[in-house]
């Protein structure tokens, strides 16, 4: 992929629809899609993108690794994760983009992968859409924090764990100020967390340090959001929330 394709779709992108494959989305799903982002585009992972014959038409885009030594790394994380999920996750960071997930199981598979999580119940589908929003600049502020932690992977060592440690507790910080809004409720389903992708490459660095000679594999090294909205907002009654 050419830096100006990739330049094409970085921060372009409203978010990334995260599914099994062995699920796709319902027709309903496509349809709110479709109806809810008339003017910004809706990532696809690449190994996704052939699975339903509207992910080739506005607002879907089919994204691609923007290197192969990114392809290379997630390929390496594989074995703790599906690939389809590790890619979906990696895209979404790579063009700075949140995921959007509507099934619980899909949600729960990114567990590996949370640093944070916040539980809320009852959100209207017109605040579901405003934190979707608000959660598209998650990556876009954490990705100051790119060198060092490229950088720290490079290097290994304690400074690594250190900066680990410090980043969980920043997207905390950050998460509960972000969505202020939400009210907490431990019992509800999860309604946004936040991915961190530094700590599963840290524990096999020893296998993608050939890749990291290669800087943009910088690029999984900022912090995105996964928003999961439940029940699913089509064919709710008026006004009434998750």
């Amino acid at each position: 992929m050419s830096i100006l394709e990739w330049a094409a779709h970085f921060k372009n992108i409203r978010c990334l629809l995260l599914f099994d494959p062995e699920s796709p989305p319902a027709e309903e799903a496509i349809g709110w899609i479709v109806k809810k982002h008339r003017w910004r585009q809706v990532g696809i992972g690449e190994s996704l993108a052939d699975l339903h014959p509207r992910f080739k038409d506005h607002p879907f885009v089919p994204l691609a690794y923007p290197s192969q030594e990114i392809k290379g790394v997630v390929k390496g994380l594989a074995e703790g994760s599906p690939l389809w999920l590790l890619e979906s996750v990696a895209l979404a960071l790579c063009y700075s983009a949140p995921l959007l997930c509507f099934e619980r199981e899909v949600f729960d598979a990114l567990e590996p992968l949370l640093t944070w999580v916040l539980r809320a119940a009852d959100v209207p589908e017109a605040e579901e859409i405003r934190h979707l929003r608000i959660s598209g600049y998650v990556p876009v502020d954490f990705f100051p924090q790119v060198k060092e932690s490229f950088l720290a992977l490079k290097e290994g060592g304690e400074a690594l764990e250190k900066l680990i440690e410090r980043r969980k507790e920043e997207a905390e910080r950050d998460g509960r100020k972000r969505f202020w809004r939400l009210k907490e409720r431990p019992e509800a389903p999860p309604f946004v967390g936040y991915l961190d992708l530094l700590p599963p490459l840290a524990r096999e660095r020893e296998r993608i340090v050939p890749f990291l000679e290669e800087e943009t594999v910088g690029l999984l090294l900022s912090i995105t959001a996964a928003l999961h909205f439940w029940p699913p907002p089509w064919g709710r009654p008026k006004g009434e929330g998750g």
